[in-house]
């Protein structure tokens, strides 16, 4: 039973780590901003998987709005860290774009 226990846990802890917590607004009829949340797994470097996977949300989140049909450009991302310190973990990035 105990094993079975810490299977389910450490199930959770997984799915837990790569959620995808995310936000988009249209700012114009050609333009919007997108944000995305970073912890742990999901850092908020600019290179790597993790860049690869929200620059794939975007496109996501775009498509579900029906905008950009030819394509989009980034022109700024920003990140905003939650907090400041040595425990500090997670912020969001938003990235400000428009469509091709």
């Amino acid at each position: 039973m105990r094993a079975f226990a810490l299977v389910c846990l450490l199930s959770l802890a997984g799915c837990v780590g790569t959620a995808r917590v995310e936000g988009f607004t249209a700012t114009g009829p050609h333009t919007f901003l997108y944000s995305a949340h970073t912890n742990t797994v999901l850092t908020p470097n600019d290179d790597g998987g993790a860049e690869r996977l929200r620059r794939e949300w975007i496109a996501d989140a775009l498509s579900a709005h029906h905008m950009c049909p030819t394509g989009y450009a980034v022109d700024t991302r920003r990140y905003v860290p939650d907090a400041v310190g040595p425990f500090a973990n997670g912020g969001d990035i938003l990235y400000t774009g428009r469509c091709l």
